[in-house]
């Protein structure tokens, strides 16, 4: 059985940390760098069960890596950045916010005795063990696997980056054999150097089709068709809201935080997961901001695929 994951530098000396269900119990781990650089010698430093986290070291040096950052002064509401292989799809980022800093106590099967970072950003199978950055690239924390009750959680970097304990190695078993298996190679499109070299405003001029999820029951799919359907400039577009996320060119993924009036929505190409646009608007409920959020996400698509206004 394979299983792939997400892993962060945190040291220029090839300390990484992960999700530790993804290596716990393995025959055989790899870990494969940003540049292509494959390590089949793996040894683990650490682990905490109690919040899923394992250090890991490969012998490399020189590595770029991620500086801690503050999470002390995070607000509920400051933008962060999931970057993650969801899906099998290498450094795919996305965009949320902050929702709340809680007691892992309060999210059902996360755990006792710790805190956990909940974000908007749109995480994957695959994202386990990713990263969660500040708007300038600092490390806030290390994401936690699945989601629970619409959210996603990240375990705080401080509570973890003592966790390395260079005098106690122990040799994991070889990844030299391990290869990508097929099915998932086969639905990765674009290599990482494609993606990073994508125009977005050109993915919002060719796409076709979207496909409309919601992560809350408080906005709807259906609520925010309707009133898309009802803007002015929808039919001009060019655009069909499909029901099979299998025929989409696009996603829009809508949120609103718990315990929040935060009404988010993120658009992102479903063949590479980069995000294409997002907002958010404040209203008693869904149906007020769907409003709002269907005027933005309109004028992101007319931007690209509209030839601008006619000067007087």
């Amino acid at each position: 059985m394979h299983g792939i994951a997400t892993g962060v530098l945190v040291s220029k000396d090839g300390i990484l940390l992960t999700a530790l269900h993804a290596i716990k119990g393995a025959l055989e781990v790899q870990v494969r760098l940003s540049n292509g650089d494959v390590f089949d010698r793996v040894e683990l430093l650490g682990m905490d069960e109690r919040r899923d986290v394992a250090a890991l070291k490969i012998t490399a040096g020189a590595l770029p890596f991620l500086m801690p950052g503050n999470t002390a002064s995070l607000a509920t509401g400051d933008p962060v950045y999931a970057v993650t292989n969801a899906n099998g799809l290498t450094f795919s980022a996305t965009e949320g916010i902050l929702s709340a800093v809680r007691p892992a106590d309060e999210v059902p099967g996360a755990g006792t005795g710790f805190r956990l970072l909940q974000f908007t950003a749109p995480i994957a199978p695959g994202a386990s063990g990713g990263a969660l950055v500040d708007k300038d690239g600092a490390l806030l924390g290390i994401i936690t696997g699945g989601i629970h009750g619409g959210a996603a959680f990240a375990v705080p970097i401080e509570t973890v980056m003592g966790l390395p304990d260079t005098s106690r190695r122990t040799a994991l078993g070889s990844g030299a054999l391990l290869q990508m298996p097929a099915q998932l190679a086969a639905s990765i499109p674009q290599s990482s150097a494609a993606i990073a070299n994508a125009d977005p405003k050109k993915i919002l001029k060719d796409a076709k089709t979207i496909y409309l999820r919601s992560k809350t029951s408080f906005l709807t799919v259906d609520t925010l068709d309707r009133t898309l359907l009802m803007q002015k400039d929808w039919d001009k577009l060019g655009l069909t809201i499909v029901n099979d996320p299998r025929v989409a060119d696009l996603y829009i993924e809508l949120d609103r935080p718990l315990f929040t009036y935060v009404h988010t929505f993120v658009i992102s190409d479903k063949k590479t997961s980069i995000v294409l646009g997002s907002g958010k608007v404040t209203a008693f409920d869904g149906t007020i901001a769907s409003g709002g959020l269907a005027k933005d996400i309109v004028k992101i698509f007319s931007d690209a695929r509209l030839p601008p206004p006619a000067k007087k």
